[in-house]
């Protein structure tokens, strides 16, 4: 072993996680024990998988996706938040897009390090996965650890571009940031965004290759919603395959992505996500599941998540800013976002607290069941993609979806076949913002159209400058980064 791979808990930090048991949510449910030798870890495969799943726990921090990049400084950039009113909130500045301000850096600063650090853990898997035969792991382990490290890699890259870097549409040649698709101690140089991009779609294409033919959640069985979560005893990490990056997750983030790139293809890739939902694989909600009462409601609309982190804590973070501290999350006039009575979403899945504010309930303490989860990639973004992305060349089709959806919310009435493209994206910004509330979705939404922000029943016009967030201080000063972004054509 050369001395870069002695040096790799020195400068980053692998955990051995311990699953716990073989039920349904074991891969969630881990602790760390002990910082090991890196040789030791992965002398088994054992300890292959526990640092995979070490990789999906440190996506959960507070810095990640357990708080700034879902329902933290993304949904606040989104204006779902009386943040705005509050000059002592943490994010206050953040909300009025001054990224100049310490807590506004510190945020920002902090969101940039946890995720590189996740990525950087995804290549140290990488790289021992390498050296390894996949006869050294029973089954198809081998390719489920290959394709779920990778597809991870380009989730965490592929936020992080849309977050710090202009839009596709605004400058898709803009040098912008590292792709660290290996591990080294030198500095990642930057790369244009088109650059990143294909390096995002060939890890994908790769990982979605290797599960085509392995995954369970394609098999029949998968429909059954009691085969979501139960696993084989002793067979856990082959089986457990919902809401990890599984084959579905991948092809709905290959629909993201290209959609984010305004590429055709979007369509058929959220399509196919979309047929699978039809087929069984990922029913809608019913309304009977969210009207529950709130211990056993399903917050998350669990069976429609294609990808998600499982986080325990979720609701303890979310709750730790409510409406008697200056840090918290109310939402801003909630009839703006759901002005239909009979959308079930206004009715179960917000409510008033016993301050009098209006706050969502998607990370309420509820039964283990429906709770402690992050989403990720949900059923109804396809339905967004799809209908827009296939506006132009299926028009009927488009509206079809988006009404369709709407339906699956309670919410009755057909869409003008006269409709125009811009008001069509008019309504989908609508449903997208019903939809999205802590899920982090909404700011790059408004990003990738350049769309006005809206702020109750207002809107704010943004500069292209606004929506993307600075690189931090030390990047800039130490790894020679530039942030010419938006004159860098």
């Amino acid at each position: 072993m050369d001395d870069m791979k002695k040096r790799i808990l020195i400068i980053f930090t692998l955990f051995v996680f311990a699953v716990t048991n073989s039920s349904c949510d074991s891969w969630l449910d881990v602790t760390p024990q002990a910082q090991v030798n890196a040789e030791k870890l992965f002398s088994k495969p054992k300890g292959f998988e526990n640092a995979l799943y070490g990789i999906y726990t440190s996506m959960t921090d507070a810095s990640s996706y357990g708080t700034h990049m879902t329902f933290g400084l993304m949904d606040v950039l989104a204006q779902y938040y009386d943040v705005y009113q509050d000059k002592y909130h943490l994010l206050y500045e953040a909300s009025r897009y001054n990224y100049k301000n310490s807590n506004s850096q510190d945020v920002i600063k902090n969101l940039w390090l946890k995720n590189y650090n996740s990525i950087a853990n995804c290549n140290v898997l990488l790289d021992y996965l390498s050296e390894k035969s996949p006869s050294f792991f029973e089954g198809e382990e081998y390719k489920f650890l290959v394709a779920e490290t990778k597809a991870l890699r380009a989730y965490l890259h592929f936020d992080l571009l849309r977050a710090f870097a202009p839009s596709w549409k605004e400058n898709s040649e803009a040098l912008c940031l590292p792709y660290a698709d290996n591990f080294t101690d030198r500095v990642h140089g930057q790369k244009k965004t088109s650059e990143i991009v294909q390096l995002i779609l060939t890890d994908l294409d790769s990982a979605r290759m290797m599960l085509s033919t392995v995954d369970p959640a394609r098999e029949e069985s998968f429909k059954e919603m009691y085969n979501h979560y139960v696993t084989e005893i002793g067979n856990d990490f082959t089986t457990a395959r919902a809401y990890r990056m599984n084959y579905w997750a991948i092809t709905g983030l290959m629909a993201r992505v290209y959609h984010y790139m305004g590429d055709e293809r979007a369509y058929t890739y959220a399509q196919e996500v979309i047929q699978a939902g039809k087929d069984g694989f990922f029913p809608f909600t019913e309304e009977s599941a969210v009207s529950a009462p709130l211990k056993s409601r399903d917050v998350v609309m669990q069976n429609e998540i294609l990808f998600a982190l499982n986080y325990a804590g979720i609701h303890d973070l979310w709750y730790s800013y409510d409406a008697s501290q200056d840090n918290y999350y109310t939402i801003n006039d909630v009839t703006s976002i759901y002005p239909s009575s009979d959308d079930f979403r206004k009715e179960y899945l917000v409510i008033t607290n016993s301050n009098g504010y209006d706050i969502s309930v998607k990370y309420a303490d509820v039964d283990s069941e429906n709770g402690g989860k992050v989403p990720m990639i949900r059923l109804s973004e396809m339905y967004l993609i799809a209908a827009e992305s296939g506006f132009n060349a299926h028009k009927e089709v488009a509206i079809g979806l988006l009404e369709e959806l709407r339906k699956n919310r309670g919410i009755a009435g057909e869409i003008s076949t006269t409709i125009t493209y811009d008001n069509f994206v008019k309504e989908l910004t609508k449903e997208a913002r019903r939809e999205f509330i802590g899920e982090g979705q909404l700011f790059y939404w408004y990003k990738r159209l350049g769309l006005p922000v809206d702020q109750g029943s207002t809107t704010i016009t943004l500069e292209p400058s606004q929506f993307c967030l600075p690189l931090p201080a030390t990047e800039v000063e130490f790894g020679g980064r530039k942030e010419d972004y938006l004159n860098n054509k």
